[in-house]
């Protein structure tokens, strides 16, 4: 699965202007995951990541290649414990998975890519109530004051959503990048959209594009994306 490459190089590439403090996975400082959503009021927040108008994103991206090598939390711009106020926020996720099959089974790579996309929604941290918008590809994250005083960090969160992958069979590893720093977060805001052209042209070859590639309204997302020309003809239509 090459699909998503060329974007998680371009969001390496951006990201690489700064270190980031880097997390190995630690299984025993996984934040607590209440199992269903929490209601935070306002009141009760410490402030809001992506919040007050400020720039927001995330995204997820499936490679087989060795571009993520191991289970990391990584996190550019102050952490949870040093916020203050509303801020821009990323939170983009990178998984390296065995080879989905495309080649033998379209369908059956395509739904392993779309169930590892819905873990997103999936996941709720104690004191970090996310929402998640699939049309803007917004998200907003309220943090509890109260785990703010218990010394929630970005790294236990990203634990959270790696243990949450990594009981998916398919997955090897998983790489979780937490964004704070506004400059950085408004270079990946573009990224979003190509991520979600890509899987919306899976769905459309999977209900049978016709294959004459003058005719076809998703000959450019074939034309920049690696491996999805390849897929589009292979396709029996």
């Amino acid at each position: 699965m090459k699909l998503y490459d060329s974007i998680i190089t371009q969001t390496m590439d951006v990201l690489q202007a700064t270190s980031p403090a880097r997390f190995p996975y630690d299984s025993a400082r996984v934040w607590k995951d209440r199992g269903s959503s929490e209601l935070i009021m306002q009141r009760d927040s410490a402030f809001e990541l992506g919040g007050s108008g400020t720039d927001s994103v995330n995204y997820t991206c499936v490679t087989t290649s060795d571009a993520v090598a191991e289970d990391e939390v990584l996190v550019y711009g102050p952490d949870l414990q040093e916020i203050r106020e509303d801020t821009a926020f990323a939170r983009i996720v990178l998984l390296q998975t065995e080879d989905l099959g495309e080649a033998q089974d379209q369908e059956k790579a395509f739904a392993a890519i779309r169930n590892l996309d819905f873990v997103r929604y999936h996941i709720f941290p104690v004191g970090y109530m996310a929402r998640v918008s699939s049309t803007s590809d917004r998200e907003q994250v309220r943090v509890a004051k109260k785990v703010i005083e218990a010394g929630i960090r970005f790294s236990y969160v990203g634990f959270a959503y790696i243990r949450k992958f990594r009981k998916i069979p398919q997955v090897r590893h998983v790489r979780v990048i937490f964004v704070t720093e506004p400059a950085l977060v408004k270079e990946l805001v573009p990224f979003a959209p190509k991520v979600s052209e890509i899987t919306k042209t899976l769905t459309h070859i999977l209900d049978g594009l016709p294959a004459d590639c003058g005719h076809c309204s998703m000959k450019a997302v074939c034309d920049e994306v690696d491996g999805m020309r390849e897929l589009h003809l292979g396709k029996k239509v």
